[in-house]
């Protein structure tokens, strides 16, 4: 498996491949595990895909996001 995508680096998000922060004028739209909506974005977006690359990548957080709802159902909530 491979590593993430980003992380986080002296307070930017950073692209782990050749360490480039996303720019601060650039949009994000970051989704939460404990968002009831979360999974189903995800599915979404990998059903869109065409890159398999990246498919597989998808696959990874969508298994993230189902094992973090199968293991903390109380923390699943409408997004505030």
């Amino acid at each position: 498996m491979r590593e993430r995508k980003y992380k986080i680096d002296d307070n930017r998000l950073v692209r782990r491949a050749d360490g480039v922060p996303v720019p601060d004028d650039e949009p994000l739209f970051i989704m939460r595990a404990q968002d009831k909506y979360a999974l189903s974005i995800i599915i979404a977006y990998h059903a869109i895909c065409t890159n398999l690359e990246h498919k597989s990548d998808i696959n990874k957080s969508m298994q993230d996001f189902r094992d973090f709802r199968d293991k903390h159902p109380e923390r699943i909530k409408e997004p505030d």
